[in-house]
């Protein structure tokens, strides 16, 4: 990994109209960036939440204008919308028979953290989730080793 690279964030913004009939292109824009950025497993992740905070712009604020920024830096990505409704969400316990009121729950079970804010125009609402480091690739020619009864690490032959 370059070091340089935790010094220098990865940034994406788009201020759209919150239709449902730009969903899925803003879903495969993201998809994009977090491809470009080697960050393709947070993919599904990330486009469930946005689908979900985006959803909620059209129906609670009032008008479909917002922000969406998507911030990589570090070991996480920030994904926050911000629109004009000054009403903060609250989660609630969904039905599931109803045909919606899952947005919240579904990022609170799928983000690491998410939350919301209060700002001189209206509301952002956020989440977040974590990088999961690289797996090294295997060496071949290192020795494998396994724990014996004792706790020590011995080579496999």
């Amino acid at each position: 990994m370059d070091p340089m690279a935790e010094h220098h964030p990865k940034r994406y913004e788009h201020r759209l109209h919150a239709c449902p009939e730009a969903l899925s292109t803003v879903r495969r824009i993201v998809r994009g960036h977090l491809d470009s950025w080697g960050l393709n497993d947070l993919a599904d992740s990330t486009t469930l939440c946005l689908t979900e905070l985006l959803a909620n712009v059209g129906k609670h604020a009032g008008s479909t204008e917002c922000l969406l920024t998507v911030h990589h830096h570090g070991d996480r990505i920030r994904a926050t919308v911000s629109d004009t409704a000054r009403a903060l969400p609250v989660m609630r316990e969904p039905d599931f028979l109803a045909e919606s009121g899952r947005g919240l729950f579904l990022i609170e079970h799928t983000a690491h953290a998410w939350g919301t804010a209060s700002t001189p125009t209206g509301k952002e609402v956020w989440f977040e989730l974590h990088i999961r480091p690289s797996q090294p690739e295997p060496n071949e020619n290192a020795p494998t080793t396994v724990a014996s009864v004792a706790g020590a690490r011995r080579p496999i032959s």
